[in-house]
């Protein structure tokens, strides 16, 4: 009785493990099944890659051309700004040099300006004579010929030169001795004026000129304003002390 009872319960236990194992109803996958389904997947993200490369190759050649167009595009725009610029350079050194010209030129003109206003102000200061075309100055001092000369330059002005009778007659009116801007240093015998001109009419007093028979040293041309004035010029040594009559230009 025991013992069928013992066989009864280890039949109940086999039964009762046998009901509580689980049923595996996973289907099982073929040899070579899970395999082709990953080759599958990996060819897919290939293609999908090399595609993506592709694309971004495009995009980086066509960012290239863009870049490439634009580098152009700002190259000849610079060089086109530099040529300008360059163009503008030369036009401004052309200006600034005339303009240093003219600078220079206006520079010598005010300074002639300067010297003509003195020069036209010690005219005023030293009441020149007026007549004809020319003003004249007539000295308070005496001095030689040479010094004579010099005051006259120093003025703008030089010895008097006597070109007609109607000048002759003017000058005579200062009645003294002066000098005039006559002389026969060069060449003994032939008289020249200051200005280098040879004398063709003068107005000597009889026997003159006579220093190249007289006296070898009368190179020097004076007037004696008190006798006629048809006949009063004379030759006299240079140094001699003598008044002095300046001529210059009315309009210098």
């Amino acid at each position: 009785m025991t013992e069928e009872n013992n066989m009864s319960d280890v039949e109940t236990m086999k039964g009762h493990d046998s009901g509580t194992k689980t049923q595996d109803t996973t289907p099982k996958s073929r040899p070579g099944e899970s395999n082709y389904g990953s080759e599958g997947s990996m060819g897919r993200h290939s293609r999908d890659a090399a595609a993506f490369l592709g694309l971004l190759c495009l995009l980086l050649l066509a960012g290239t051309m863009v870049l490439f167009v634009y580098y152009n595009g700002v190259t000849v725009s610079l060089e086109e700004r530099l040529l300008v610029y360059r163009t503008s350079n030369n036009n401004l050194t052309e200006q600034r040099d005339e303009l240093q010209v003219q600078n220079k030129n206006l520079d010598k003109e005010k300074a002639d300006l300067k010297r003509r206003y003195n020069m036209l102000n010690q005219t005023c200061l030293e009441a020149w004579k007026e007549f004809g075309s020319s003003l004249y100055y007539i000295s308070d001092g005496t001095e030689s010929w040479d010094e004579s000369r010099q005051n006259c330059l120093k003025r703008g002005a030089d010895l008097v030169i006597i070109n007609n009778r109607a000048e002759q007659q003017f000058i005579c009116t200062f009645r003294m001795f002066f000098w005039i801007g006559l002389t026969d240093r060069e060449t003994k015998g032939t008289w020249k004026w200051v200005d280098g001109t040879l004398m063709t009419a003068g107005f000597w007093s009889p026997g003159e000129p006579n220093g190249a028979t007289i006296d070898s040293t009368e190179d020097c041309a004076e007037v004696n304003g008190i006798n006629d004035p048809e006949k009063n010029w004379n030759d006299l040594r240079c140094s001699e002390q003598r008044h002095w009559i300046c001529e210059k230009l009315a309009d210098q």
